[in-house]
C-alpha cells in the first residue's frame, strides 16, 4: 500500500513531525464540536475505539481524555509512528493497544462486532480496492457501531493548491512540487463517489459535512443484514 510520506518523499521522521505538528490544525475547534454533536451521543460511556492509521497517536491521546475507561486501539503502517505514539504520547489511563499494521494483507486481530467506534482519517483514498477494508471494518463493528471517515474529496488544482501551497521563492517552489506530487493522489474521489463507495460496502451515512478545505467527514453505520 502507498503511503503519503513514499508519495511526497519525506521520510517517516519527517512525516511523523508533520503529523505532530499539523494536528491541532486538523482537529480544530470544528472538528471538535462536529465531533460530540454527531458522534459522540452514539457511543456508550465505555467505548472500545479503533483509529486505523492511527498516525503518532495524537487522536487516541484526545479520545482518552474524552471516554475515560474506554478500550483504545491504534494500528499504523509506519513503525516510526506507532514508536511516537508508545514513547512520546502521554494517555489519561492505560495506553492503549498499538501495532504496526497493514490493513490491506490481514486482518485486524479483534473479535467480531466488538467496536463501538472506527476512526479512519485520509487513509481510504491511497487503497487500489478499498472494499476488503470496507468489509473487515463492517466485521469489526457492533450493530449500530459507528465508522467516521475522514479523507480528501476532489477540487480543482488551482483550488487544492491554494490552500495547501505555502513559503516564497526557493521554499515555494519546494512547496509546489510536493502538492503537485499528492495532486493525483488526494484528488481521486468526490463527495457522491465516496457517498456510493460507502452504501457499495453497506454503510448507511448518518451525517456528512465538509470541516475543512478539501476535505469531508461521513458517520456511517453498518446497514443490518
Amino acid at each position: 500500500m502507498a503511503t503519503h510520506q513514499s508519495i511526497s518523499g519525506m521520510s517517516d521522521t519527517e512525516f511523523v513531525e508533520r503529523m505532530v505538528d499539523s494536528h491541532d490544525e486538523r482537529h480544530d475547534h470544528a472538528f471538535r464540536s462536529y465531533f460530540d454533536t454527531h458522534v459522540s451521543p452514539r457511543l456508550p460511556g465505555r467505548p472500545t475505539i479503533v483509529d486505523l492509521g492511527c498516525g503518532p497517536g495524537l487522536f487516541l491521546r484526545d479520545l482518552s481524555r474524552r471516554f475515560p475507561g474506554s478500550a483504545l486501539h491504534g494500528y499504523d503502517l509506519t513503525p516510526a509512528m506507532i514508536t511516537y505514539a508508545q514513547e512520546e504520547v502521554t494517555y489519561a489511563g492505560p495506553k492503549p493497544t498499538l501495532a504496526v499494521h497493514d490493513l490491506t494483507a490481514q486482518p485486524v486481530p479483534l473479535a467480531d462486532g466488538s467496536v463501538h467506534l472506527i476512526n479512519m482519517t485520509a487513509i481510504l483514498h491511497l487503497l487500489d480496492d478499498p472494499l476488503p477494508v470496507l468489509a473487515e471494518i463492517r466485521r469489526l463493528l457492533a450493530p449500530e457501531g459507528t465508522f467516521f471517515l475522514n479523507d480528501w474529496v476532489r477540487a480543482p488544482l488551482t483550488e487544492y493548491l491554494d490552500s495547501r501551497v505555502e513559503g516564497e521563492g526557493e521554499e515555494r517552489q519546494d512547496s509546489l512540487r510536493r502538492w503537485f506530487r499528492l495532486f493525483p493522489v488526494h484528488n481521486k474521489y468526490t463527495t457522491e463517489d465516496w457517498q456510493w463507495l460507502l452504501a457499495e460496502a453497506g454503510f448507511a451515512i448518518l451525517q456528512t459535512e465538509s470541516l475543512r478545505a478539501n476535505f469531508r467527514v461521513f458517520v456511517t453505520t453498518p446497514i443490518a443484514g
